[in-house]
C-alpha cells in the first residue's frame, strides 16, 4: 500500500539515443520542480530515483516536459537476471489489480540475455492473475501496464505510471514546419537542452541566435515566455511562422548577439545554437570571437543564478572569462564531420 510521504522508487526508461543527455534531463527537471531525490541506480537506459513526492502526479508532470525518456515506472522490485529470481520476486511482491480491471505484462531487454521475453510475460501474468481475483489480461489497452526491464546487472519490474508522447517530436521535425533551414537541430534534442537549464513556468527564455525558432518552440511548450534574436530578418520571419504554427507566444527582435538590445539581469535562461561550420553566416571577425563576445552579453542579461546552454561544434572553453561556472558538458555526434558540444553554464 502506497502512503503519502513514504519513499517511492521511480525508474525512468530512457531513450538511449544519447549517452548522457537523457539522465541529465531527468535530473534537471527534478531540480526545476524542487523535488528531493536520491539516485539509486544508473545503468544503460535506466535511471532509478528514490523520492517521497507522490509518484503518480509527479510522473505526469515530468512526462509532459521530458523528451529523452520513454516511460516512468513505479518500481515494485529489482532482482537478479534469472527466471527463478524474477518469478520468486513476483510471487512475493504486491501487485494489485482490482476486480474487473485489466492488466498487461511486457518485457524489454535493454541488454540482451538468455531469458525468453514471451515466456516471462506469460509466467508473470499468471502470478498477477492468481493473486488478483476478477482481473483480466488486456494487451492492447490495459488499466495497469506492468513492465520488466532486463539490464546488464539486474532486472527491474514495476507498473508504468506515465509515458512520454514521443510522437509529438516526430510531428515537429524541422522539415515538417512551415519554415525549414538545413542544419536545424531535432525538436527532441532542443527540448532536452532546454530542460537542462531547469526552466520554470513563466521563466523568460532567450535565444540570441534563434534561427528558425526551434529552441523557442520547445521552451514555449513547457510554459516559458520566449524571446528570439537573430541578425537575419529572413530567419526572424521564418521563426515567426514556426512559432505561430505551434501556438507559441513570442517576441522576436532583429539584432546582434554580441550587443543584445536587452537590459542587464532580466533573463532567466538562455538556450542557443550559434552558427558554425563552413555554410554558416557569421557576421563577426571569426566564429571564436562570435562565441566570446556573445558569452559576455549572455552573462550580462542573465539573472543571478540563471543558466545557459550553448551548442557549438567545438569544446567550449574559457566560459569562466565571462564569469560563468560550467555545470555540464555533453557531446552529440551528428555525423563523421560534426559533433555538437553542449555546454551548460551558470551565472
Amino acid at each position: 500500500m502506497q502512503r503519502r510521504g513514504m519513499a517511492m522508487m521511480l525508474t525512468f526508461e530512457l531513450s538511449g539515443e544519447h549517452e548522457t543527455l537523457p539522465k541529465s534531463e531527468v535530473l534537471a527537471c527534478m531540480r526545476a520542480l524542487g523535488i528531493e531525490y536520491q539516485v539509486v541506480k544508473s545503468c544503460e537506459q535506466c535511471l532509478m530515483l528514490n523520492t517521497r513526492t507522490e509518484p503518480r502526479r509527479l510522473s505526469l508532470i515530468l512526462a509532459a516536459k521530458l523528451a529523452m525518456t520513454h516511460r516512468i515506472i513505479l518500481t515494485i522490485f529489482e532482482c537478479g537476471i534469472s527466471e527463478s529470481d524474477i518469478l520468486e520476486s513476483a510471487r512475493g511482491a504486491e501487485m494489485r489489480v482490482p476486480s474487473g480491471e485489466t492488466f498487461s505484462v511486457r518485457v524489454k531487454q535493454i541488454h540482451r540475455s538468455h531469458l525468453s521475453s514471451t515466456n516471462l510475460e506469460r509466467r508473470i501474468g499468471e502470478v498477477i492473475f492468481e493473486n488478483n481475483a476478477g482481473s483480466r489480461v488486456n494487451l492492447k489497452d490495459p488499466d495497469h501496464s506492468f513492465r520488466l526491464l532486463v539490464t546488464k546487472s539486474s532486472c527491474i519490474f514495476g507498473e508504468v505510471i506515465a509515458s512520454v508522447d514521443r510522437k509529438q517530436f516526430w510531428e515537429r521535425k524541422p522539415h515538417k514546419k512551415p519554415f525549414f533551414y538545413p542544419g536545424t537541430i531535432l525538436p527532441e534534442v532542443s527540448r532536452a537542452i532546454v530542460n537542462l537549464c531547469e526552466i520554470h513556468t513563466n521563466d523568460l527564455v532567450l535565444d540570441p541566435f534563434c534561427g528558425t525558432g526551434g529552441i523557442l518552440v520547445e521552451a514555449g511548450m513547457i510554459g516559458a515566455r520566449v524571446i528570439g534574436i537573430d541578425v537575419q530578418e529572413s530567419m526572424l520571419r521564418g521563426a515567426a511562422m514556426n512559432l505561430i504554427e505551434c501556438g507559441s507566444e513570442y517576441h522576436l527582435l532583429c539584432g546582434d548577439a554580441c550587443n543584445l538590445p536587452i537590459a542587464d539581469e532580466t533573463i532567466d535562461a538562455v538556450v542557443t545554437d550559434p552558427p558554425y561550420g563552413r555554410s554558416a553566416v557569421v557576421m563577426a571577425e571569426s566564429v571564436e570571437s562570435l562565441y566570446r563576445d556573445a558569452l559576455f552579453e549572455i552573462y550580462r542579461v542573465l539573472k543571478r543564478g540563471g543558466r545557459a546552454a550553448v551548442i557549438s561544434d567545438f569544446e567550449l572553453s574559457r566560459a569562466d572569462d565571462a564569469g560563468f561556472a560550467v555545470t555540464g558538458r555533453h557531446a552529440q555526434r551528428v555525423h563523421r564531420s560534426l559533433t555538437r558540444h553542449i555546454t551548460v553554464l551558470r551565472k
